[in-house]
């Protein structure tokens, strides 16, 4: 039997042929083109397998458009070799300025003279006061554009503010736990109405006055800070670490009462318990609940009203964003190892001066020794921020226009929270310390609100002090604007031009206000601003009943119900005019005026290279036969001229005596 021929190895049988490998790698039949480029219905759904309208609208024939508004983005690509701000004034409307770059160049430098305290140069103020009717016109076309500008922008104005709700709501949920400490979950009722301060006036006009202030005592640690100036640097990290920073509680040291004269009532006012009075309807994002003790002094028939702190506003607008900056800055400040502070003890004596912390102070291990940490366990929680508080004492007195003699004084206490020192013995504290977020920052510094202007008033008044410091930040990118500088003379003026408020007409109304606690009874009760009223408080009072009326309410679900939200502030039309006469950043790089509109630009003439020279005609030789005759000719012609006039006049005066006869002879008959 012939054996059979080999077959070769099983692993090669039934193979296809050698033709089917021998393909290119684009060829459809290809095994690995196919697995490469199949679509598994179940990672890519039906949905995305057709074009997207998104990426379809894109084209290079017309500007890209920002998905979110649907609008044409105004500049893509942004310059960080140089620390110019990136706005530009919103000209809608394409108007410019009626002065020439010369007159708002020297405009700009007479309002930086004043800004400085500096000597203003006398050509520029002669400018100032030649464009003086210009500037008012323009700048009431400005405003009206800006105006325009902000109502219908606003939502697209205020999306920057989102982040800063997000960090207010962490920083409310600490403050209000730090409030309601202690606090019982009582069921209160409506007990009396008290008016607004705007409807407590006296028959007879009548101005009030803060007089005898008096630092009683400081407790807790207050920053060493003999220059205000924010760095950009610092304005960097709150803008990226905003919600760490808010989340560090802040621990107010208490001070204990002092001895209280017996000579009448004693009010125990915190600042912002006065401020609320002050300002209740003003604005949306204010404080509408605070607590308040009423007490009978011993041994005496006088009362003590002791306002608590006020509990902190649900609405979040201009001021929750400002105060919650200015929170996360200290808080910020305090962790940072850099700064030196005072301490003062419970008695109000200063500790021996502190030097700058040692590497064992710091939080952070500079032995570099490893450990290790499981995963599960979180880090060391950030220890409370340092703070502090002032004691003032001061008096409220009030007088009538017509009388001489002060009518009635009321002893007042107040605490404040101190921004700093600027001396390391704590003698001379700062004024005060805001940061202000610019809403507009590419239509310049906006003015004050009524509410931020009696605080810097407040604080310059209580604290005896000159300067206060106000810095101004932009909402978008928290690059900082200006540190503005506040005096008394300056917040006054700001509130009579534009507010139309007196500062002692408006402390008048504080004493008429204070004089209705009178007929209050001692108790504990809470002052309540409520949407329904709008031109009173509600004076609640704590109930014990098993069953609690209808209008009852609980103090807890009240103050927790719902969470802050800037929901109430976009839907008001709240708006804050641009001040004419604060210069930030954005118009010393730019050279503008501020409340003007930019400088028309024009073209520019170039000189050309190869100029053509142009021939002069030719001079033709002077005739002086031909001139003479001519010179002849003028002059007899006007002799002529001046004979023809003379006879005219001649005529003229013959008729008009003609005249003159027969009208004689005409009233002789």
């Amino acid at each position: 039997m012939e054996p059979g021929l080999y077959q070769g190895d099983a692993i090669f049988r039934n193979q296809p042929s050698y033709k089917v490998f021998n393909k290119s790698f684009e060829h459809v039949d290809d095994t690995l083109y196919t697995c490469l480029n199949e679509v598994i219905p179940e990672v890519l759904s039906q949905e995305l397998e057709g074009p997207s309208e998104v990426f379809t609208s894109y084209s290079n024939d017309s500007p890209p458009k920002d998905p979110r508004t649907q609008q044409t983005a105004n500049k893509s690509v942004r310059e960080h070799s140089r620390r110019l701000l990136p706005y530009k004034f919103p000209n809608l409307r394409e108007k410019y300025s009626a002065l020439t770059s010369h007159q708002q160049t020297a405009c700009m430098r007479v309002l930086l003279a004043w800004q400085r305290n500096d000597p203003v140069p006398e050509d520029d103020f002669v400018v100032w006061r030649v464009t003086e009717k210009k500037r008012h016109t323009e700048y009431q076309m400005f405003q009206k554009d800006v105006l325009d500008y902000e109502t219908s922008q606003r939502e697209l104005l205020y999306a920057p503010m989102m982040s800063i709700v997000q960090a207010y709501r962490i920083w409310h949920e600490l403050r209000m736990k730090q409030l309601l400490k202690g606090v019982p979950n009582d069921t209160y009722v409506t007990y009396s109405g008290l008016p607004h301060l705007a409807q407590c006036k006296s028959f007879n006009p009548q101005t009030a006055s803060v007089e005898k202030v008096e630092l009683k005592r400081i407790v807790g640690q207050v920053r060493l800070w003999p220059e205000v100036k924010l760095k950009r640097e610092e304005l960097m990290t709150l803008n990226v670490r905003l919600c760490r920073f808010s989340g560090i509680e802040t621990v107010y040291p208490t001070i204990p009462m002092l001895e209280q004269p017996d000579e009448g009532n004693i009010f125990v006012l915190p600042l912002e318990s006065l401020l609320m009075l002050l300002s209740t309807g003003a604005y949306v994002d204010m404080p509408t609940e605070m607590l308040i003790t009423v007490k009978e002094t011993y041994g005496s028939e006088h009362k003590c009203f002791e306002f608590k702190d006020p509990f902190p506003a649900r609405n979040c607008g201009w001021h929750t964003s400002g105060l919650l900056l200015t929170q996360a800055y200290q808080a910020y400040r305090a962790q940072s190892g850099e700064d030196q502070w005072l301490t003062f003890d419970q008695n109000g004596s200063l500790k021996d001066i502190p030097d700058l912390p040692s590497f064992k102070e710091l939080a952070v291990d500079l032995q570099m020794d490893y450990k290790l940490r499981p995963v599960d366990i979180e880090s060391a929680a950030i220890e409370p921020s340092n703070s502090n508080t002032a004691m003032i004492s001061w008096c409220l007195r009030s007088q009538d226009d017509d009388d001489a003699e002060p009518s009635e004084e009321f002893q007042m206490y107040s605490s404040v929270s101190l921004a700093g020192v600027s001396d390391a013995k704590g003698a001379e504290p700062l004024g005060c310390h805001f940061i202000k977020l610019e809403n507009k920052p590419d239509c310049g510094c906006e003015i004050m609100s009524k509410y931020e202007l009696l605080k810097a008033w407040l604080h310059l008044k209580l604290l005896k002090a000159e300067i206060g410091h106000c810095s101004r930040v932009s909402l978008r990118d928290f690059e900082p604007l200006l540190e503005e500088k506040l005096t008394l003379v300056s917040l006054e003026k700001t509130l009579h031009d534009y507010y139309n408020t007196s500062v002692p007409q408006l402390l008048s109304h504080l004493c008429e206000f204070l004089k209705l606690f009178n007929a209050i009874p001692p108790g504990d009760y809470l002052l309540r601003n409520s949407v329904k009223y709008k031109d009173k408080f509600l004076l609640c009072k704590p109930i014990k009943e098993p069953t609690p009326p209808p209008q009852s309410f609980k103090l807890h679900e009240l103050l927790t119900a719902t969470a802050p939200s800037d929901e109430c502030f976009l839907s008001q039309n709240s708006y804050l005019p641009i001040s004419n006469t604060l210069c930030g950043r954005l118009h010393e790089e730019q050279q503008l005026l501020p409340c003007a509109f930019p400088i028309k630009t024009t073209g520019i003439a170039v000189k050309r290279r190869n100029k053509v020279p142009v021939e002069e005609p030719r001079r033709q030789p002077i005739n002086r036969r031909v001139a003479a005759h001519r010179e002849a000719q003028r002059k007899k012609a006007k002799k002529s001229q001046k004979m023809r006039a003379k006879a005219r006049k001649k005529q003229t005066a013959k008729k008009e005596d003609e005249n003159e006869k027969e009208m004689d002879k005409f009233m002789s008959l």
